[in-house]
């Protein structure tokens, strides 16, 4: 099955979207919708409030994953990370996202995902151009908006501008417009509440920053922490094979690389900085975890194996999902 996203072709790309509605049934099947807090902001409740529908909501989410997998395709491609050309990126993207049934919702998180996606683009655009303001502006905006979403992400404006300070000279005032950028979704949003007369009380993310250890969950069904377990071994996996992912490419192609490692690495500091559930956070990893994975499928020789891991990782979805183990 893998064989089939190995060429870039549109009718592939258009494939993810019934690829993603088969991995995800159970999500049609027995939809569970999302339940946001009290405390939830405005941009928050603007769709939760008026998606309340779990059928609905786990429709959305799945629309929503086929367009983030196919701007990580987007960036695996345009930006050359493998030797060669293919959509594993994006379709690992699926199943990262789809592995802890948990995280099979429409919820912040994944919502944040999009505009974290869509950052990264604009932050290594910004290579090698003279005049980079808007793509500056954009991703500090981006940035923003995520954190709103999803407040462990405020933590990656610090991402940002190392990614920037990686990727070209990066000047006092592209700094101004980097931050100009994340001020402004916070500062629309304080203006649309003192329009409306709303108290100003919606920063959650201070009142979410804390240090603290993982705390593991004891009651799950077997499947989860297998599904864990595979996620954190595909997760050393990735860390222990840099040199060959950066080997024989251009500066360029490196300097790119490494900023999705910076990238992983930020998820793993905002998840102990910031108030987090440890189920919910693991998507933020499905980033740069699925475009360094597609970098390692793209260009093994051993196709074989990693077929049967695809297959695998499929089967611990329909497990889990479907609740086939109930130990």
């Amino acid at each position: 099955m893998l064989e089939i996203f190995r060429r870039n072709l549109f009718i592939n790309s258009v494939l993810l979207l019934p690829y993603i509605f088969i991995v995800r049934l159970s999500t049609l099947i027995h939809p569970v919708a999302f339940n946001i807090g009290k405390d939830a902001n405005v941009l928050q409740k603007m769709i939760f409030v008026n998606v309340a529908n779990p059928l609905i909501q786990n429709i959305i989410a799945n629309i929503l994953i086929f367009l983030q997998a196919l701007i990580i395709n987007h960036i695996f491609i345009r930006h050359k990370l493998s030797k060669e050309i293919t959509l594993f990126a994006g379709l690992f993207y699926v199943i990262f996202v789809s592995l802890i049934k948990d995280n099979n919702m429409l919820s912040n998180v994944l919502i944040a995902n999009t505009f974290i996606i869509l950052a990264l683009n604009y932050l290594l655009q910004t290579y090698k151009i003279p005049q980079a303001t808007a793509y500056i502006f954009n991703s500090g905006f981006l940035i923003g908006v995520a954190s709103i979403y999803y407040s462990p992400y405020f933590a990656f404006l610090l991402f940002g501008v190392v990614a920037l300070l990686q990727l070209r000279s990066f000047k006092i005032v592209e700094k101004i417009q980097f931050f100009t950028g994340a001020i402004t979704p916070y500062f629309l949003l304080f203006t649309y509440r003192y329009w409306y007369d709303i108290p100003f009380v919606e920063l959650n993310f201070i009142k979410d920053i804390f240090f603290r250890l993982p705390v593991l969950k004891t009651d799950s069904l077997l499947v989860f922490y297998v599904s864990v377990i595979i996620l954190f071994l595909i997760l050393i996996f990735s860390l222990i094979n840099y040199g060959s992912f950066t080997a024989k490419k251009i500066i360029q192609t490196q300097k790119k690389i490494d900023i999705i490692y910076w990238h992983l690495l930020f998820c793993l500091i905002s998840y102990f900085i910031f108030s987090s559930e440890n189920v919910s956070h693991m998507v933020t990893l499905a980033i740069p975890l699925s475009i360094l994975f597609g970098i390692s499928v793209s260009d093994t020789k051993h196709k074989v194996l990693y077929e049967l891991l695809h297959i695998l990782l499929i089967s611990l979805i329909f497990i889990s999902g479907f609740n086939l183990i109930n130990f």
